[in-house]
């Protein structure tokens, strides 16, 4: 088989969870010299703290963000970053994730430069550009430019092939993340994890795992952390549990509304091993997270959805997951929907409405066939 090169670029910890199982996989059959990790540093201390968990480290940083940076300046500098690094070498393929500002100029810059792009997680669609903002127009401009679209599910594939992108260009390969994901829960639980919830069990009281970051939710912050204080005066037996994230809205709001409540725990941000063992444990999820989405769904874990659309619908087709917007009434009955569905076993089967853990393999696989047809 002819050796390709392939650069995998992360530049936030979501996508450092969604790649590196793809990065493992490809240097298992093309070896270590033909596959690279890139960084653009987008989330630095959060992609540094992912890549620990999963014992990897880039192999090669751009490190171009700075304090203070506004999209625009983030973008541009990815764009002349990944056109500097393409004029001393060329990969075969550039793999890109998701949504991100990162992924969106890396493919710009390689697709100016000759390079071919594959696209992990292609094809989700939320057809409203305010929400998510600017991710819904970054893959939308990912699809425009791509070779290989890698769509999680059955909905993703059909919204690609509607925009009319070739079928044979389209794979249906699961989502990496739940690749990681089960990886990861196969691990020890973390003692952190281990204390958390003994002093919960101690206290009579279930956990709910409450995650909140969208750019987009900022201005209703307030009225959603309000309708959580809410909920939780009229169920005093479950624990909020707030990680919180490096994000000043959301945390000035968390501590203005929720802080003073008992049964609230906030904390400072967990690692990914400690969001997975802590979310497998939970009675419910509160969240605008995309990534929670899909693990909840996978592990049966009821979820409410504090935004106004999602891309990831399956899961509420699925009636794992309620989409509540971000007006306190509707958080307030979803939250009193998400309470009365049952919670699964801990030992149950995972739901395969994202994947199945093995999207990794899929995706070289197609490589893999791929090279040899050339």
């Amino acid at each position: 088989m002819q050796k390709k090169k392939f650069w995998i670029l992360v530049g936030t910890r979501p996508e450092v969870i969604k790649q590196v199982p793809l990065y493992r996989e490809l240097k298992k059959r093309h070896g270590e010299d033909s596959v690279k990790l890139i960084g653009t540093g987008q989330h630095r201390e959060l992609l540094d703290q992912a890549l620990a968990h999963f014992g990897e480290q880039l192999d090669l940083n751009l490190d171009v963000m700075r304090p203070g940076q506004t999209l625009a300046d983030s973008a541009s500098a990815v764009l002349q970053g990944m056109n500097t690094l393409f004029q001393t070498e060329r990969p075969d393929w550039l793999i890109v994730q998701g949504d991100t500002t990162s992924a969106a100029m890396a493919s710009w810059a390689g697709f100016l430069n000759g390079v071919r792009i594959a696209h992990n997680e292609a094809g989700l669609r939320s057809y409203d550009l305010a929400h998510p903002f600017p991710e819904e127009a970054n893959r939308k401009w990912i699809s425009t430019i791509a070779d290989l679209h890698f769509a999680p599910t059955e909905r993703a594939r059909n919204a690609l092939l509607r925009e009319g992108i070739e079928e044979n260009r389209v794979a249906i390969v699961g989502n990496t993340g739940i690749d990681a994901l089960l990886w990861t829960l196969s691990l020890r639980r973390p003692e952190s994890i281990d204390s958390l919830l003994s002093s919960l069990k101690h206290d009579g009281l279930s956990p709910v795992l409450l995650t909140a970051h969208r750019r987009e939710n900022r201005a209703a912050m307030d009225q959603w952390f309000l309708a959580l204080k809410n909920f939780l005066r009229i169920n005093p037996d479950l624990a909020l549990i707030y990680p919180i994230h490096p994000n000043h809205l959301a945390k000035a709001a968390a501590e203005e509304h929720l802080s003073s409540l008992p049964q609230v725990r906030l904390l400072p941000a967990l690692n990914y091993g400690e969001t997975c063992h802590l979310l497998a444990e939970c009675h419910m999820v509160v969240t605008d997270s995309g990534g929670i989405q899909e693990e909840a769904a996978t592990l049966g874990i009821p979820t409410v959805i504090c935004r106004n659309t999602t891309e990831r619908q399956e899961a509420v087709e699925a009636g794992i997951a309620i989409l509540a917007g971000t007006e306190p009434d509707t958080i307030l009955s979803s939250m009193a929907w998400a309470r009365r569905h049952p919670r699964p076993a801990r030992a149950s089967p995972i739901r395969p409405i994202f994947g199945d853990g093995i999207a990794a393999i899929r995706i070289s696989d197609h490589f893999d066939r791929a090279i040899v047809n050339q």
